[in-house]
Parts: C-alpha cells; structure tokens; sequence
C-alpha cells in the first residue's frame, strides 16, 4: 500500500512538473512569405514555423501560432512572446534579442528567360528595375546598394514575377532561395521556363528567433530555446524539416 502510494505521488510530481515546463507562448511569424511562413486560408503553414514550433515544444513551451504582415507581427513581439524567420541587422538589434541561427535561406535573383546576366554583388542590379517588398530584407550588400538601384515595390512574391513577366520589371528578388520562386510561380499561374534563376545567390541568410529586449523572461526563453536548436541541428530534426520543403 505504501509502495503504491509512493508511486502515485511520484507520478503527481513528474505530471506537475511537466506541466509547469509548458508555458505558453505565443510564436509570431509573416503571414506572407511562402513557403517560409504564410497562412494557408486560416492556417499557418512554411518550415520557418515548422522549425520554431518543433524547437519551442522541445524547449517546453506550449505553443500558439499568430500570423500577420510582416511589420504587424515584429510589433507584436515587441510586446512579448518570440518570432521566428527574422534576419540579424544592427537597426532591429536595437529592440530585439537574437536566439543562435535557427536555419538558413539564400537570396535569388529571377530574370525573364534570356534576360539572363553575371550576378555576383548588389551593384551588379545597376542600371535595371529590382522588384522588391518593401519590408523584407535581402543581405547587408543589397541594402547597402539599394540608394543607387532602380527599385519597383510590390505587396507579394507572386505579383513581383507578373510585373517580371509582363516586362515591367527587369529582376525580382526572392527568398527563400529557389523553392520561393516555385512556389510564386504557382500563385501566379505561371510556367517555371519563362524564367531563369541566376545562380549564384545573392546573400545567405541566417534566420533566428526573436524576443523583445528588456521584455520580462526573455533571456531564459532564448537560453532554453539555444540548448534546443543546437541539438535538433545535431540530431538532423532541424535538416528533416528543411527537406520537406526543398530547404
């Protein structure tokens, strides 16, 4: 009797404890980046919040998924939680802590089939109309040319290769690397021939997550968020999840 009153009380121990460790957390992402993160109708779907929500369960977090515009959700997280698939620069080092990389995507560039031209650095896209979206970040040497280059705004990844394809532009600028631009294409409606991937990436991008500084909790989370990450790398979690999405 007392032997299984032992084990009933260990048993109460070990569920508390368990369910102590799950804290909530509410993970932010972009709601308009396929295939990294987006929302599928009212679903959020990509392998940046595959990667985030696989890393916070294993840390111990109990996880909500919130998607928005990219601007929105960086606002957000400001206020608290964590936000996966955010690029390091020194200006959003100001209001953000970092986790340790959490994954990598390349930047492409994506001509009209032959329109084809040598790529190697940003001042390379002098002389041509770059679509861009406004809010996202293409690589330090991108943004450092970006005063001298010819840049065409758009809201989508989808609406860039309309304008490229009608003629409108002369290069669009994607990421993550080659599967955005099938998948962009898809939303399009548009065939894959029409267009060329030039092939060498303009940048390689670390994607981390991120809280807010000075937010209550922050540094513990990014400490048992980092212990995760460097295991699931080492584990190959990290690289499974990346290949489903051609990553």
């Amino acid at each position: 009797m007392k032997a299984r009153l032992i084990a009933t009380v260990l048993v109460a121990v070990a569920t508390t404890t368990a369910a102590a460790k799950a804290a909530p957390i509410t993970l932010y992402g972009n709601s308009e980046q396929p295939p990294k993160a987006w929302l599928d109708k009212d679903t959020p779907r990509g392998f940046g919040i595959d990667v985030a929500v696989e890393v916070l369960k294993r840390a111990g977090f109990d996880v909500t998924i919130s998607l928005a515009p990219f601007a929105r959700a960086m606002e957000q997280t400001k206020q608290g939680g964590i936000m996966t698939g955010v690029f390091y620069n020194a200006e959003r080092a100001k209001f953000l802590d970092y986790s340790e990389p959490l994954f990598y995507e390349d930047v492409v560039a994506v001509v009209a089939k032959g329109k084809e031209f040598p790529l190697e650095k940003a001042s390379d896209l002098a002389g041509k109309k770059v679509g861009v979206q406004p809010a996202l970040f293409y690589g330090d040497d991108f943004a450092a040319a970006s005063g001298q280059l010819a840049l065409e705004n758009d809201t989508s990844p989808s609406a860039r290769l309309k304008k490229l394809a009608a003629g409108r532009i002369d290069v669009a600028m994607l990421n993550p690397g080659r599967a955005a631009f099938i998948s962009s294409a898809a939303e399009a409606g548009l065939s894959e021939d029409g267009f060329t991937v030039l092939p060498k990436p303009l940048a390689r991008l670390s994607n981390h997550l991120v809280v807010g500084k000075g937010v209550a909790g922050g540094a513990d989370i990014l400490a048992r968020v980092n212990k995760v990450i460097a295991e699931a790398t080492a584990d190959g979690t990290i690289g499974k999840i990346m290949a489903k999405y051609d990553q």
